[in-house]
């Protein structure tokens, strides 16, 4: 692809402001980040024959179990077990095997889960290689920035991350890849992103009692704040053949940052955003949504190029999904995607916990993701 039109595609996203506070923050970070102390547990492996395997509690699924409520359940334990998910840090591998524990509860096997470890050094290049160079240069400094001692005191020395990846086969060789990052700045992160994992938890967990047409394959991205790596690696391993057999990429990500659900849904192709058939059976699907089950659902085409993970699939073509839980707020209706910053309320803060969320706003945990649950099932069982 070639990389002066994808740096004028993405352009808007280097200039957001929320990009440009980002930087700041780095460059201060790197400043002051010169010292500080490491530790150094054990690595896990990952290997099948050796992963040293607990038997996690996870939420019971049955006939009547509302949608969005095994969501909750995990978001909280994410929130509650696994907080500072920092990005190349232990917490963060010790996240990615909760996740392949969870998996294998819920009746999937070795066979079904993978987990695609990477390192920086296999990454970064990448990143210049896809986004160009301002682009790349941003990723170096996130990257800086997650791995300075000062903010990320439980750094791997191996510098490694994982991609935790569930297939659950269909009756047809298209692929459908739902996504979400599991990793965090050093708050609980809730909404940022538990709530994005939590739902495809409950997704996959459904799915072993319903029929999916087309392969569906759920990958849980390691690293996405530094950099958006994790995707960033995941799409760059994947053979011709498996891009052709790519129906499309659904990101979720930032949840519950609003009470109001955005879809967020186009394709890139020749430095413009474009619709097609897919995108029109996701507007029907929503409008569906919407009139059986009295959710506010809000298409936003232009917020696919939000800054989250489904940008690596829209580089290679791919048609994709972003799904986020905003403020639809004054800025919103003067701006749109351009004000995305301002329409988050707790993103990358200490608020952004699942007691401070449930207390502030009470009711929007349970919203939010009970109408992402149901419109995420809808749009993974509908005939394309």
């Amino acid at each position: 692809m070639d990389s002066n039109k994808t740096e004028n595609t993405f352009q808007r996203i280097i200039k957001s402001g929320a990009v440009r506070m980002m930087v700041a923050v780095v460059l201060v970070a790197i400043i002051v980040g010169v010292v500080g102390v490491i530790r150094s547990p054990s690595e896990i492996s990952f290997a099948p024959d050796s992963f040293e395997q607990t038997s996690p509690e996870i939420p019971q699924l049955s006939a009547g179990t509302p949608h969005g409520q095994i969501a909750v359940d995990y978001v909280y334990t994410l929130n509650s077990d696994f907080f500072g998910r920092f990005p190349l840090s232990y917490r963060e591998m010790d996240t990615a095997a909760w996740l392949v524990e969870v998996l294998l509860a819920m009746g999937y096997t070795w066979d079904d889960i993978s987990v695609q470890e990477f390192t920086v050094e296999d990454t970064l290049h990448l990143a210049y290689d896809v986004f160009g160079e301002e682009m790349g240069f941003l990723v170096d400094l996130l990257y800086l920035f997650c791995s300075s001692p000062f903010v990320n005191f439980e750094a791997r020395e191996s510098r490694q991350s994982q991609n935790v990846i569930l297939t659950v086969p269909g009756q047809s060789n298209e692929v459908m890849v739902v996504g979400a990052h599991y990793d965090a700045f050093m708050y609980p992160g809730a909404s940022d992103n538990a709530s994005g994992v939590a739902l495809l938890l409950e997704s996959a967990q459904r799915m072993r009692e319903l029929d999916n047409y087309y392969t569906i394959i759920y990958v849980f991205f390691g690293a996405e704040e530094a950099g958006l790596l994790g995707s960033i690696y995941y799409v760059n391993s994947l053979t011709q053949e498996q891009h052709d057999n790519i129906l499309f990429m659904i990101n979720a990500d930032v949840l519950l940052e609003g009470p109001d659900l955005f879809y967020m849904a186009g394709y890139v192709r020749d430095n413009t955003r474009g619709e097609n058939h897919i995108t029109q059976t996701w507007d029907y699907i929503a409008q569906n949504v919407e009139t059986q089950h009295g959710i506010t659902i809000t298409a936003l085409p232009d917020g696919v190029l939000g800054p989250s993970d489904q940008l690596a699939f829209l580089l290679f073509e791919h048609t994709a999904m972003f799904l986020a839980g905003l403020d639809k707020n004054e800025y919103f209706y003067r701006y749109g995607m351009d004000a995305f910053s301002s329409m988050t309320r707790v993103l990358h803060s200490p608020r952004d916990c699942f007691y401070y969320i449930n207390e502030r706003w009470p009711g929007k945990i349970d919203d939010n993701m009970r109408g992402f649950s149901l419109l995420l099932e809808e749009f993974l069982l509908a005939d394309y």
